[in-house]
């Protein structure tokens, strides 16, 4: 069921082919990895031809189903080393999945300096040269294909950040409104866009109808009462009106915000970056929160921002990117976070990765803690591509390497993200043992009361994140295995249990691991750096444990059964 979109930039050749029957149950996450798994050589260069670029939307994309439009982007990772997928909305996702296609699937590699845009419709796939949008940023990019190609046409691109072939290159998604501030941020994926030779896919869903359940009524009743659960938990009504934003304030309250380089848990200017005062006063700007990023949308988390003089700076403004481009840069003004967030979102930058690497340049001198202006600077150096930009786009690892520094906040190559593992304990736990690295996306754990707890719940969340990722559905709509197993049911006319969906999953991540141990990642790399497991947390509040609990103690000997199927 569905097809194969196959591009070969080598020989710029287009092929459509039928998906195998064997795929029927998989898209999304499962896809992408198994691509990855059955065709990538694992100790490929990750920018080499021999890699793939795969983009593949989730099993219920083109469906009525309620936040059903993400897309999983995969390949091996130039940050990482091992399989990456990283997952973002926008109307990618749905779009591909109005035109049935299963996966675009982008192998080989143009010449050097090459420059094409891949434009995908009803009526076929063409690769055009576009020398013109060499260099360009994402929002001259979006805005010059979208009048090129009409307004509604969903735009995967990547900025001079990819083009440069930085490890912390992003792919940029237009939102309903065509703007590319939806990322497929984690792993450097963008830096394999550009290696590609590819700087846009345009996707034309212009006279496609939307895609059609195998048990029509059954999914239309399942459709309606999760919509209703959704839209009526009282998550979805919170996250309408703050966004992820606003729960900055009561994180760093909590003790788990990472700030000045994971040195503390809590950031005494959160009320300035990310609290209901925040809130408020991008209101009074013009901007708003309760906005969709990809079509079907009921849970709305999305945000516009805009900046003290009432003009629009982003409309993806999420906790991750306030917590490491603020707090953990000690960074509290507002105005000089929004404005590294939309360079970054122009130049195609992990605002996690990024804001992980600046940390540890100042640890090393290249700037001070809390200097906004500086750290705007250092985004200048890696827009022109200088030898300090370039490093600081190389991620967090490569930054400790040139400027000597021991204290490393990452997993298998990627950044820690914007939870800190000394606090959030089971959170810590699946940041190690996740195989694409350290991985925020749905294996977030406030608590719990055991190691035995954390273990069990990491593998659980681990293997529930697959199943949404494959079947396309946000996070945030927050789907138990029931749901999304009768959604499945309904769409592809299947007869699985939860169990069988779990089963999946667990399949997924038995790929995942086996590419990696082949790509040279061995067991050893499934832990916390070795600072959060020997200085205490420090925070600003009285609520306090004892030094010798404020450590990641969990020993790697139950660590590693988690994913030990």
């Amino acid at each position: 069921m569905g097809k194969l979109l196959r591009v070969d930039m080598t020989t710029l050749k287009v092929k459509m082919e039928e998906a195998p029957s064997d795929f029927d149950t998989l898209g999304g996450r499962a896809l992408s990895s198994h691509i990855i798994y059955s065709e990538v050589p694992p100790t490929c260069h990750p920018l080499s031809a021999e890699n793939k670029l795969i983009f593949a939307p989730g099993l219920l994309a083109g469906s009525i189903a309620p936040n059903s439009g993400r897309i999983s982007v995969g390949a091996k990772s130039p940050l990482t080393g091992g399989t990456k997928e990283a997952n973002v909305g926008g109307t990618a996702g749905h779009k591909l999945g109005r035109l049935g296609i299963k996966a675009v699937i982008l192998e080989g590699a143009a010449e050097k300096g090459a420059c094409y845009v891949i434009k995908v419709t009803k009526d076929g796939t063409s690769v055009l040269p576009a020398p013109e949008l060499a260099g360009l940023g994402n929002y001259a990019t979006a805005s010059t294909l979208a009048r090129e190609h009409g307004e509604k046409a969903g735009i995967l691109c990547t900025g001079p950040a990819g083009e440069m072939r930085l490890a912390s290159a992003t792919v940029a998604v237009t939102d309903p409104e065509g703007r590319p501030a939806r990322h497929a941020a984690r792993g450097g994926l963008g830096a394999v866009m550009g290696a590609k030779g590819v700087k846009a896919i345009v996707i034309d869903d212009t006279g496609t109808k939307p895609a059609e359940a195998k048990q029509k009524d059954a999914f239309h009743e399942v459709c309606k009462a999760f919509t209703k659960e959704v839209v009526e938990r009282k998550f979805s009504v919170i996250v309408s009106k703050n966004g992820t934003l606003g729960g900055l304030s009561w994180v760093s309250k909590f003790g788990s915000l990472p700030t000045r380089n994971f040195q503390s848990g809590s950031f005494e200017g959160s009320n300035k970056i990310g609290s209901r005062e925040v809130i408020e006063q991008n209101a009074e700007r013009g901007g708003s929160f309760g906005h969709i990023c990809m079509p079907g949308c009921v849970v709305r988390c999305s945000n516009v921002m805009h900046d003290k003089n009432g003009k629009y700076v982003t409309s993806g403004f999420e906790y991750e990117s306030s917590a490491m481009l603020g707090a953990n840069l000690g960074i509290d003004d507002l105005d000089i976070i929004l404005e590294m967030e939309h360079r970054c979102d122009d130049l195609g930058l992990d605002t996690i990765e990024v804001g992980v690497a600046l940390g540890v340049s100042a640890d090393a001198g290249v700037f001070s803690f809390g200097d906004g202006p500086g750290a705007l600077a250092l985004l200048d150096e890696i827009a022109e591509g200088t030898a300090l930009g370039r490093t600081l786009g190389q991620g967090t690892e490569t930054t400790c390497r040139v400027f000597g520094i021991s204290r490393v906040p990452t997993v298998k190559g990627q950044g820690v993200p914007a939870h800190e593992p000394r606090k959030e304990i089971g959170t810590g736990v699946s940041y190690a043992t996740s195989p694409q690295g350290a991985d925020h996306t749905g294996v977030i754990i406030f608590s719990a009361d055991s190691v035995s707890e954390m273990i069990e719940t990491s593998r659980l969340l681990q293997i529930k994140a697959v199943s949404m990722d494959t079947a396309g559905l946000c996070l945030f709509s927050e789907p138990n295995m029931d749901n999304i197993t009768n959604l499945l049911n309904g769409f592809c006319g299947l007869t699985w249990t939860s169990d069988d969906l779990a089963d999946q999953a667990k399949s997924v991540l038995k790929e995942e691991v086996a590419f990696n141990r082949a790509a040279g990642l061995g067991p050893e790399t499934d832990r916390l750096p070795d600072f959060f497991t020997q200085e205490p947390l420090d925070q600003i509040h009285d609520e306090l444990p004892p030094p010798e609990q404020r450590v990641f103690n969990v020993p790697e000997s139950e660590t590693r059964k988690i994913l030990n199927f």
